[in-house]
């Protein structure tokens, strides 16, 4: 008899487990099939791309080197013309029967070709010694010892051959101009000076200005010297700047190469497009420069325009193939976290430096991290059940409750508290916690807070020390004026608010300047330091303020004071500065020691106007202290409310 066994019925959960696979299977496949098919679109579009960039510097090229030759061509004419009346005229000027003519005469067989051409402001010619013989004009108005000397040097020092190009420099009637000149030879072909013409760089200016005009682009021109120096540059659309540094490497380029048209990246500048083309067989080069930004600029768009589609496609295509994937993901991250979250917090909580603690509704400690050894100097054990505010210094208590009491009710998610807790050996420390609230997982309710603590005692340290030295004058301890300004502020808006006066005075140091020429200035800091002392211990009031206001001076601060309350109290400054007796062979007939001038000033501030108060005291304070130098100083002076008054 044959027994059949039933069959075995799947398991639910490898039935699961097996179509999770599958599914991230198919996930990935479609991942990778969309990724391979962007790639290719991808670099279709960057062939594309690439050649339209190509065919934009190419054209530009092309247009650039055929401007820059048509530019030389209609320079060189000009040029040519002018040095071919150079010529004509020193050939002339050799000439016995020219020379025998009168001046206006000669001036006509000299100079009538130049006269007729329009770039040409003036022709005339110069001695050895750069003193203009003749001139196309009799008002040439040029300085016969300076506008000539320049093409003397070149042409005798030199020997200079050829035409000569000086830099640009202003003509006769101030306009841009630049000096083309020609040797001339005695009959012992010794040094006879220079036949020199202005060309008119305006005129040539304005032609390059109409071959831009039906040009379009940035598009920069310039006219430049054999050496580089550059004559002239014009611009054309955006660009403004000018490309020297540019310049040096077309220049570079030009010396070993005809006419042409390259790329290069200028020192200060972006990626240029350089053209170049010599002006005939003159030493001048006509140079056609163009930036990438506007050469570009069509293109870019196109790029732009491009890759934003292809991205919109890549995003229509791997969106919902990402938010499946990232669904998968996150479901079994969520699994494995939730097995690791009990094991890592108390890692990281033994092993951190701060001082983490699990606090029930309670109040009371649920868990205390190691980290309480250090910072408080006790085991987790003393401390787990006891409640953080019974060993909170009183002074905080109150606030430490009232910032953390809406954590604990759920009604802030976090909040942080600065407080001061007592040490095992009895000191207060100072602890920085951020609470977080912690709720309920079954019920959703707020189920105490945790906290992550860190001693901050030297920071509140630094802190105060800090402070102290931001508001105290280092020399003398007293308040700085920073400090006092801010004290006087203060009194003034209470005084102002309960009706009380105010009171200042204003202290000097008499003949303090001689003190420190006679005695030099470490005596100088230690007679301040005493003056000083002798004004503090005057403060007898927790709201009197005494400062250090700039110098020699000082100033007392006395709300609550009428005139001659104050008054009295200026004179006790006086008499104990003087008190001191500390010896003053600089003070002048009558002193013998260090002695002090008082100005004092009072009032009764109202609300509506402390900021007036405040200058008025001060300036009328001022006007005292004036007073009291002006009547042989060693005396006080008061002006405030009540009648003036003067102490001796």
């Amino acid at each position: 008899m044959t027994t059949r066994m039933p069959a075995a019925k799947p398991d639910p959960a490898r039935r699961v487990a097996q179509a999770w696979k599958g599914l991230l299977g198919r996930v990935g496949r479609l991942t990778a099939i969309c990724l391979v098919a962007a790639g290719i679109f991808g670099a279709m579009a960057a062939d594309d791309l690439l050649g339209s960039r190509q065919r934009s510097w190419q054209q530009a090229s092309d247009q650039a080197r055929q401007l820059s030759q048509l530019i030389g061509q209609e320079v060189g004419e000009t040029v040519g013309q002018l040095d071919a009346t150079l010529q004509l005229a020193a050939e002339r000027r050799a000439s016995a029967e020219i020379a025998a003519m009168p001046p206006a005469l000669r001036r006509a067989f000299l100079f009538d070709r130049a006269v007729a051409q329009a770039h040409v402001r003036l022709i005339f010619l110069v001695d050895a010694e750069g003193r203009i013989a003749l001139a196309s004009r009799a008002d040439a108005g040029l300085p016969p010892d300076q506008a000539a000397m320049d093409y003397v040097r070149v042409h005798r020092d030199r020997s200079w051959g050829g035409l000569y190009i000086s830099a640009p420099f202003p003509g006769p009637d101030g306009q841009p101009v630049v000096a083309l000149s020609r040797h001339l030879a005695q009959a012992d072909d010794s040094f006879a000076g220079a036949v020199v013409a202005l060309l008119d760089l305006g005129r040539i200016q304005r032609r390059l200005e109409v071959h831009l005009q039906g040009v379009e682009g940035g598009f920069t021109l310039g006219l430049h010297r054999q050496d580089g120096l550059r004559l002239l540059s014009v611009a054309s659309g955006a660009i403004t700047r000018q490309h020297d540094e540019a310049m040096a490497e077309i220049i570079a380029e030009a010396a070993w190469k005809p006419n042409d048209a390259f790329a290069l990246r200028a020192p200060a500048e972006d990626h240029l497009l350089g053209a170049f083309a010599w002006v005939g067989a003159q030493p001048l080069l006509v140079s056609v420069t163009r930036e990438s930004a506007d050469i570009e600029a069509e293109w870019r768009a196109h790029a732009i325009t491009t890759g934003l589609t292809m991205l919109g496609l890549l995003a229509a295509l791997l969106t919902p193939i990402l938010l499946l994937q990232r669904e998968v993901a996150r479901r079994r991250t969520a699994e494995l976290e939730a097995r690791r979250n009990s094991d890592e917090f108390r890692m990281l909580a033994e092993n951190s430096g701060d001082m983490v603690s699990r606090i029930g509704p309670d109040r009371t400690r649920r868990y205390i991290s190691p980290a309480c050894r250090r910072i408080l100097g006790q085991e987790p054990s003393a401390l787990i059940g006891n409640a953080p505010r019974d060993v909170t210094h009183p002074d905080d208590r109150q606030q430490m409750i009232e910032t953390l009491r809406p954590v604990y009710d759920g009604a802030l998610e976090e909040a942080t508290s600065v407080y001061r807790i007592r040490h095992s050996d009895g000191r207060w420390i100072w602890l920085e916690a951020m609470v977080r609230s912690v709720r309920d997982p079954a019920t959703g309710l707020p189920d105490g807070v945790v906290a992550i603590a860190r001693d901050i005692t030297e920071r509140k340290r630094l802190e105060a020390e800090l402070a102290r030295v931001a508001t105290e004058d280092p020399l003398t301890g007293l308040a700085n004026r920073r400090a006092f300004d801010a004290g006087f502020e203060r009194e003034l808006h209470r005084c102002a608010g309960r009706g009380l006066p105010v009171a200042i005075l204003l202290i000097d140091v008499d003949h303090f300047k001689p003190y420190n020429d006679e005695y030099g200035h470490p005596e100088g800091d230690a007679c301040l330091r005493r003056v000083a002392s002798a004004i503090a211990a005057s403060a007898i009031h927790p709201l009197d303020l005494a400062a250090r206001y700039g110098g020699e001076e000082f100033i007392l601060l006395l709300p609550g004071l009428l005139l001659r309350d104050a008054a009295r109290r200026a004179e006790t400054v006086r008499a104990a500065v003087e008190a001191l007796a500390i010896p003053h062979r600089g003070a002048g007939p009558g002193h013998a020691v260090v002695t002090v001038s008082i100005g004092l000033a009072a009032a009764v501030p109202q609300a509506d106007a402390v900021a007036a108060v405040r200058e008025a005291l001060i300036q009328q304070a001022d006007h005292s202290l004036y007073d009291a130098k002006r009547m042989g100083r060693n005396r006080i002076a008061a002006t405030g409310a009540e009648d003036a008054i003067t102490w001796r």
